[in-house]
């Protein structure tokens, strides 16, 4: 399966999962309790306050709408490849609407760099278990290279009890296996939720001081 396919899979996947939806985690197909989990996680990356961030695969605006209850003003932009969810965030978040756009990093380079990079779960469905892996490893390189302070996305586990068939599942061990070849200062934490964990990215080499 190319990317093409992976794309087209991935847009017609999460265009019909907005449309029957009626909140925004299930816009994204996952529960609330595992939304907050994710984004609560996130979080632990750094100090967000005053910094520009960048949301890759940002749905509806759901992280923002978490800075926003938490108090946390930061630059927040956000990117995503289906254009009915940047329409959706837009609608719902038009103070932003200007830093919200219909964009793949994969596909493209962009010019301007960022505090933080941060994604949730962007790449969880179902694909062909060496693609996933592909993909999600060189959407991470990208995240670490947009970003001046460090770089957090979070997955689908391998550990987990209760599996289906939509849905892929990481390898921790392989993950940061693969991750330590290009960020020299990487954690991993599999603590929140039995089915999922993150992995966090940092700039600084700790090599140098």
């Amino acid at each position: 399966m190319n990317y093409d396919n992976v794309k087209k899979k991935n847009l017609a996947y999460f265009t019909k999962t907005l449309e029957e939806s009626e909140d925004e985690h299930h816009a994204v197909a996952q529960s609330e309790l595992s939304h907050l989990k994710r984004f609560e996680k996130i979080l632990e990356l750094g100090d967000f306050n005053g910094k520009r961030l960048l949301d890759v695969g940002c749905g509806v605006g759901g992280f923002y709408k978490f800075l926003k209850e938490k108090g946390i003003a930061c630059n927040y932009f956000g990117v995503d490849i289906n254009p009915h969810m940047i329409a959706a965030a837009r609608e719902k978040y038009p103070e932003i609407e200007d830093k919200l756009l219909v964009f793949d990093i994969l596909e493209k380079q962009m010019s301007e760099t960022f505090d933080y990079v941060i994604a949730v779960g962007p790449l969880n469905l179902e694909f062909e278990s060496l693609q996933n892996m592909d993909f999600t490893m060189r959407l991470m390189k990208e995240m670490v290279r947009l970003a001046a302070i460090g770089a957090a996305i979070s997955m689908t586990s391998a550990f987990t009890r209760k599996p289906n068939d939509e849905t892929f599942y990481y390898d921790p061990a392989a993950v940061l296996s693969e991750t330590a070849k290009f960020c020299a200062n990487v954690k991993i934490d599999h603590t929140y939720l039995p089915h999922d964990f993150t992995i966090f990215c940092y700039k600084r080499d700790l090599y140098n001081f």
